[in-house]
């Protein structure tokens, strides 16, 4: 391949690679995308358009005026932007003459490159900026080399050598950047994403929520959030339940949140951590979950009881709580959501069996717990019926559980939905429904007897991911279940929804792919969501590792000098161990080092030969520069008058060894004979260069 068609092959590669990556993030639909395609072939073999100046300039105003009109009337102003740069590019594109309109186009490349990551956090970005990062370094070389091949279109071009440098400095780069994106201050907001919506909006998690609305829900297998716990597995209750809204009024069709009691959050300045909830203070096990939210509500979702909230979430953005300890957020931009919460793990037994200290919450604050609108009369003798055996208040709501549990059926259909009284249609007519109908039974059975409720929305556990040890929760999981509120125990919780016990399913190979993918897409979103906390905690995750490795080698020095046959060592305290180890590495980079700059003609000739696959001609001044300068410094200077023969026979006069002769030798044969330089000659002219340094 010609070196013209490998600069305009690249350049296409590099406007493509930015457009693909606009593409994958789905800011353009599939026929646009398409069409642009096909332009974009087309205009490959496409002979080159002389549009006047006067025409261009036209062209430009009416692309400005497309702009406006699309930014202000069709979309917003990034879509605008975006459709702008790909009319400049498809223009451009059949245009290619001077240097100027390559520059335009590589700049359009990475408009769509910018604005694909204004839209997207998906993994398939990473690979689409390797590639991008790859071809503009493989483009700008060729660019820069334009002129040289022009004015010598016979000398030698080997695109694979020049892709190889391409290959070495992307992956220099992407080593370089590791460190500095760790050390580099974080910033909460991306300029793009200001003022963009939410993504996707999940039925049922709003301070209103109609009856039916968790059943649209969970037929879909779209992923909502991902969690990691800081305990073992065989800790986690596999009826642990991710916490969400709760609500507290019913009108029959639906429950609402009336708000009361809502206040700001604010700072309590220990890295941004949040007091949650006051109760349970003392001999709590609190469980860390780093949580990684989708943008689908303004609920912040954890295991239930909360004790803390931290992240950088608490500092750029508004956070709220109701009386219903419930967390709330109003974003700023949009994306995925990263924070902490601590809970305090306990489960109902636990809770029964040894009641914690609450504070008591005042009678006229649990009214709104107990209000019911109007019921069908059938519904206070049924909750009579179900309770007619037990005396206490919490026997009740246990047996109003167990008997909706035994009694009815779980159905993923809506089969309440359209009645006048969804409840009373399941209780007396159907008997089956999904987890909304049993929760709303549950509330409202109690509320009956006097027992404050509130239905709370969230999901399940999830499906735990083997790979990278964290739980994947859909919008298939999401559930309704009921806390009631008695004195001496504080809010208590109840499901009687029938469930299956959980139990991890065997993995098969489409799983195992599966849940691959996702540990893949949550190491790019935890990359993408780093923020300032994230990198305090893996600054001390570093000085804590720095910390145990110092004395795991400081212990291991100890016991080895406890050795008799390893006397030598008795001389070395701990801390001499360790130093002669960072010695050791030290020297060795320096060796490294030190060889690179002694030898580094002879790199750069198997370097050229092996990569560039130069020829001989060309790389053979390589070792004949070395070796005058190996001369020169001996004080053997070559004149510019003199043939490198009459330099040798010069010198023979006053300095023995042959290898000059020999290397001069070599050298007329390979720049002057043109005979190929083989791997035994580099290795031959190796060994005369050492000696002459001696």
């Amino acid at each position: 391949m010609g070196f013209e068609k490998a600069f305009k092959l690249s350049s296409y590669l590099l406007l493509l690679s930015g457009f693909v990556a606009l593409f994958a993030s789905e800011a353009l639909g599939s026929v646009v995308t398409a069409l642009y395609i096909l332009v974009v072939v087309a205009s490959w073999k496409a002979r080159i358009l002389n549009i006047p100046n006067w025409v261009q300039g036209i062209l430009f105003f009416v692309f400005i005026a497309f702009f406006v009109f699309d930014a202000l009337n069709l979309s917003d102003f990034v879509s605008a932007t975006v459709h702008l740069l790909v009319l400049v590019s498809l223009v451009k594109l059949f245009t290619l003459q001077a240097e100027r309109d390559y520059l335009i186009l590589y700049s359009v490349s990475f408009g769509f490159l910018l604005f694909a990551s204004a839209y997207t956090i998906s993994v398939s970005f990473l690979a689409v900026l390797v590639l991008y990062i790859f071809s503009s370094i493989l483009t700008f070389i060729l660019f820069e080399s334009k002129k040289a091949y022009e004015a010598n279109r016979s000398a030698h071009f080997s695109l694979k050598g020049y892709a190889y440098v391409a290959l070495g400095i992307t992956v220099l780069i992407i080593l370089i950047s590791i460190p500095i994106f760790v050390v580099i201050p974080r910033v909460s907001l991306g300029f793009f994403q200001l003022n963009r919506p939410m993504d996707v909006h999940v039925s049922g998690f709003s301070d209103k929520v109609n009856l039916g609305d968790i059943g649209q829900i969970l037929v879909n297998s779209e992923v909502v959030m991902r969690a990691k716990l800081d305990t073992a597995l065989e800790n986690i209750s596999p009826k642990l339940k991710w916490r969400g809204i709760a609500l507290d009024y019913y009108d029959t069709r639906s429950w609402s949140n009336t708000r009361v009691g809502f206040h700001r959050i604010y700072r309590d300045g220990r890295l941004g951590g949040i007091p949650v909830s006051r109760d349970r203070r003392s001999n709590e096990f609190l469980v860390r979950q780093d949580i990684l939210l989708e943008p689908f509500s303004n609920v912040i979702f954890g295991a239930p009881q909360m004790v803390l909230l931290t992240g950088e979430v608490v500092s750029g953005n508004f956070l709220f709580a109701d009386g219903n300890d419930s967390i709330g957020i109003y974003r700023q931009g949009q994306g995925a959501l990263r924070y902490v919460v601590y809970s305090d793990l306990i489960t109902r037994e636990e809770q029964l069996a040894h009641p914690p200290e609450v504070a008591a919450i005042p009678e006229v604050a649990l009214q709104r717990y107990l209000q019911l609108p109007d019921l069908d009369p059938q519904i206070y003798r049924l909750a009579e019926e179900m309770t007619e055996k037990q005396d206490s208040r919490l026997d009740k709501a246990l047996a109003i559980e167990y008997f909706l549990k035994g009694n009815y059926g779980y159905s993923l259909d809506n089969l309440s939905a359209k009645a006048e009284d969804p409840l009373y249609d399941f209780l007396m007519e159907t008997k089956a429904g999904h987890c909304e109908y049993f929760a709303t039974a549950q509330a409202v059975l109690m509320r009956t007897l006097g027992i404050p409720t509130r239905v709370v929305n969230g999901f399940r556990l999830g499906e735990y991911n083997e790979f990278s040890n964290y739980f994947i929760v859909r919008q298939s999981d999401a559930h309704s279940w009921v806390e009631g509120y008695f004195p001496d125990l504080g809010w208590v919780e109840f499901d009687s929804t029938p469930s299956i016990d959980f139990v991890q399913p065997r993995l098969s190979f489409s799983r195992s792919f599966n849940q691959f993918l996702d540990a893949m897409d949550m190491f790019w979103t935890e990359i993408i969501t780093f923020d300032r906390v994230s990198q305090i905690g893996f600054f001390r995750s570093v000085r804590f590792n720095f910390r145990d490795t110092w004395t795991r080698i400081s212990d291991l020095s100890m016991e080895l000098t406890e050795f008799s046959d390893l006397e030598w060592l008795i001389r070395f305290k701990a801390w001499d161990v360790s130093k002669v180890l960072y010695l050791v590495l030290g020297s060795l980079i320096i060796a490294i080092v030190w060889a690179f700059r002694r030898y580094r003609r002879y790199f750069r000739i198997v370097y050229k030969q092996w990569f560039f696959k130069q020829e001989s001609s060309r790389i053979a001044p390589e070792y004949y520069l070395e070796m005058l300068d190996l001369l020169n410094r001996k004080g053997f200077e070559k004149q510019a008058a003199e043939t490198p023969h009459e330099f040798v026979k010069r010198i023979q006069l006053e300095f023995d060894p042959p290898e000059p002769a020999f290397i001069t030798q070599l050298y007329y044969r390979n720049r002057f004979g043109n005979i190929p330089l083989r791997t035994s000659d580099l290795s031959q002219v190796y060994g005369w260069l050492k000696e002459l340094r001696r």
